[in-house]
């Protein structure tokens, strides 16, 4: 294992000092603790530990200035030269008992905002029950934007409002949550359905392809593809995608029911070609044997 040197000390010290400008308490104590720790490992003499004392003096000064550490030690961390190990101790202590505090500070926080979040939630809905689609669709923005860390938030909100029909309006926070997160399989789902709901055919496919191409293609997929072209028309394709689907599961019904309905004219129209080919060919000889 190489040997900490000086170089290497005074930049943790560096370090220290930039996160205690930022308040970044945990950063702040695991950088000067670094640095007890190299000293403590190190063998340096003279000036160079001599300037390394001086830097320390200033770090152990932007330290006690901070809000939380002036609250806990209003007298101040004191460091003294020999007690390298014990100030180390007592900067990692400091350091494991703020980051408990703070990340249940962290936790309560977020359950507050979640609670806060769950009650709009609520709200919103009671608005859309009431034929208030107006004010829904308001306080569905405001909530879209206050809590927009919370991760699935435009998900949850164009879910929510597919459920209650709104399918235009449940369109733009969808398509924001698959820019988001590109493998949202409730996000991809909700916006089939809205383009479903809508008629919006050839939109629906493309939501479907994108669905296939980002979350993988399934059986609920290609049956849904089905449908589409069925609206269409498109027999081949209703084929096809049924087909697909009864390979992912033999017994899905609706995939069977939908390639019966596509086999007869497909080759119905297979059947028309031939015949017309036949015809085509047998005029042909008619006209050779004239001759």
């Amino acid at each position: 294992m190489s040997k900490i040197t000086a170089k290497e000390i005074r930049e943790d010290i560096a370090r220290s000092r930039a996160y205690a400008k930022k308040s970044d308490y945990l950063r702040t104590l695991a950088s000067l603790a670094n640095a007890m720790k190299g000293l403590l490992t190190s063998q340096i003499f003279g000036a160079e530990k001599f300037e390394i004392h001086a830097h320390l003096d200033e770090a152990l000064r932007d330290l006690n200035k901070m809000k939380m550490i002036r609250k806990l030690f209003p007298a101040g961390l004191k460091y003294q030269k020999g007690k390298e190990k014990a100030f180390y101790q007592t900067l990692m202590r400091l350091h494991k008992k703020l980051e408990s505090a703070m990340e249940k500070a962290r936790v309560t926080k977020l359950r507050k905002r979640l609670a806060v979040l769950d009650d709009n939630m609520i709200k919103a809905a009671s608005l859309v029950k009431a034929d208030q689609q107006l004010e829904a669709r308001k306080l569905f923005r405001k909530i879209s934007e206050y809590f927009q860390d919370i991760e699935g938030i435009d998900s949850d909100i164009g879910n929510r409002l597919t459920t209650f029909g709104m399918f235009a309006e449940a369109v733009e926070y969808l398509t924001k949550a698959i820019e988001v997160q590109q493998n949202d399989v409730r996000a991809h789902n909700a916006l089939i359905q809205c383009y479903e709901g809508m008629n919006e055919v050839d939109k629906a496919m493309a939501a479907v392809k994108d669905a296939m191409r980002y979350v993988g293609a399934s059986e609920n997929l290609y049956l849904r593809m089905a449908k589409l072209h069925l609206t269409k028309r498109e027999w081949s394709e209703v084929y096809n995608n049924a087909k697909a689907a009864l390979d992912k599961n033999p017994l899905n019904a609706e995939a069977s029911k939908l390639m019966k309905q596509a086999e007869p004219r497909i080759f119905a129209k297979t059947g028309t070609a031939k015949t017309a080919k036949k015809a085509d060919g047998g005029a042909k000889k008619a006209h050779d044997l004239s001759f």
